[in-house]
């Protein structure tokens, strides 16, 4: 039975309902929610992992853009500029997670610029279940720390070379604790539902983790290493495959940073769904370079990152079908 499922990761960078009053913003704000469900809908995505959403009032103006029978789940953990994660899917959805504090087995206690201790991520992560038949499907989506350093008190610039060289690795260090956090939460997850040393459910890790594929940071959100995804293997049950890594060369990257393409944005996958996938691409057409301010943005429809988008099905090696439907999750 050829049996296919859509799944698409997508930062849509500030997505934040406009005040009342300001009429040049709810224009914006409208365009915005126009061109990401249109973009959507075109995919015949089943499961939208998102990032940057800028309340739950965002994530319900986008399901309503979507109409019937989407639904949203948001995070309850926002970083202190209200962004947040969300996931939205055309499948019944139960929250199943929010995951926030940095785990006594991963690494509980890093400092940050201002001579604190950090004992939570910036922003919650969120683990839902999508009834999409069968076991249905377990995604976790994630939104990691950036490389935008900030200095003692707020500060965007440092007053010598030492306190950037400091700010650079505090930055990597959060990200870090955010990533082991993730990792550490999915061996529990992952082994206790584990059947026969292999999965119980087929399950996705995905989102904006603000690093490249074979950052340290990116590698260690894959558990155990030299997985052959054609030969069973007792690390079978927590690994995860960076589907990334099958992305058409010419398209390997989801933002462009000061004219050069990041693959920023990520879905991991369990063994079984490897097996499955046929096709992985990054939508990369409508988005354009970026620099290091954002104030030319505040009016920009098109976010800065493309979306990633995967599809599982039986039958390897086809293109996406940008009008498909999930039929039923092989059990």
């Amino acid at each position: 039975m050829a049996n296919n499922l859509i799944v698409m990761t997508w930062n849509v960078e500030n997505l934040f309902p406009p005040q009342d009053t300001d009429t040049s913003a709810a224009g914006t704000y409208t365009a915005k929610l126009t061109y990401l469900a249109a973009l959507i809908a075109g995919t015949g995505a089943d499961v939208v992992a998102l990032q940057e959403i800028g309340s739950l009032r965002a994530a319900q103006d986008l399901q309503a853009a979507l109409g019937e029978p989407w639904q949203a789940v948001v995070s309850s953990h926002p970083d202190s500029r209200g962004i947040r994660v969300a996931v939205l899917a055309r499948h019944p959805l139960t929250q199943e997670a929010q995951i926030l504090a940095l785990p006594p087995s991963g690494l509980p206690a890093v400092p940050d610029v201002d001579g604190d201790t950090l004992t939570h991520m910036g922003r919650g992560a969120l683990q839902v279940h999508v009834d999409c038949g069968g076991a249905g499907l377990r995604l976790l989506t994630a939104h990691l720390k950036s490389k935008l350093l900030t200095y003692p008190g707020g500060r965007r610039y440092p007053l010598n070379e030492d306190e950037r060289a400091r700010g650079a690795g505090y930055a990597l260090l959060r990200r870090t604790a955010e990533a082991v956090a993730l990792r550490v939460h999915l061996n529990e997850t992952l082994a206790a539902a584990a059947v026969n040393g292999q999965p119980g459910m087929p399950t996705i890790l995905c989102g904006d983790l603000n690093d490249g594929p074979d950052a340290i940071t990116t590698v260690l959100l894959e558990g155990p290493a030299d997985g052959d995804v054609n030969r069973p293997d007792k690390g079978d049950a927590v690994r995860l495959y960076n589907l990334g890594r099958r992305l058409p060369p010419a398209r390997a990257y989801s933002r462009i940073y000061q004219g050069n393409g990041e693959l920023i944005d990520h879905i991991l996958a369990t063994r079984d769904l490897q097996l499955q996938l046929s096709n992985v691409d990054s939508l990369v057409d409508d988005i354009t370079s970026i620099g290091a301010s954002t104030r030319s943005r505040q009016k920009t429809v098109v976010p800065d990152h493309a979306p990633v988008i995967a599809r599982f099905n039986g039958h390897r090696n086809q293109p996406v079908d940008r009008h498909s439907a999930f039929t039923g999750w092989p059990t």
